[in-house]
């Protein structure tokens, strides 16, 4: 408990600048990588690329194209199609899993940003809470000590 209490402003305030590169990084995937056709998935029934006849699903420039072309439901966006769906995989990157990584060069920047910061962001609060226990531990210490020097000569 003294740990904690020596700590929470930091690990208050690291657990704020986490909560804000976890919701603007999911924003800019959201952004980034909404209309990436890497993430989209099409009926069986359309070709990937084009052929003589028709457009491939990963010919359009959105997924909305494709299903305007095709008909609804044939085309669909699979990976950040909406900010809950980002808000997730950010989370699951925060984890240091990276399930979906065939970004655009936006999503490379954010991916970067998000690598380097999360290492700052989780850095911090471990910092703070070693040289809270290394305090703790240090007052322990000083305290046996002076328990011990009772002024009799002897411990």
């Amino acid at each position: 408990m003294i740990v904690w209490r020596a700590s929470k402003d930091v690990l208050t305030a690291t657990g704020l600048m986490a909560v804000i590169v976890w919701v603007g990084s999911a924003a800019l995937f959201y952004i980034f990588e909404s209309e990436n056709p890497n993430w989209r998935e099409c009926d069986p029934s359309i070709p990937l690329r084009s052929t003589s006849k028709n457009p491939g699903c990963y010919d359009f420039a959105t997924t909305a194209e494709c299903s305007n072309f095709y008909g609804d439901g044939m085309c669909e966006q699979t990976a950040f199609a909406n900010m809950a769906d980002s808000l997730y995989y950010v989370a699951v990157f925060g984890g240091g899993e990276w399930g979906v990584v065939d970004f655009t060069w936006g999503g490379r920047i954010v991916c970067v940003f998000l690598c380097v910061v999360g290492i700052a962001i989780y850095a911090i609060p471990v910092g703070s809470l070693f040289d809270s226990f290394g305090a703790v531990i240090g007052l322990v210490e000083d305290e046996e000590e002076e328990a011990d020097g009772d002024g009799d000569g002897g411990g």
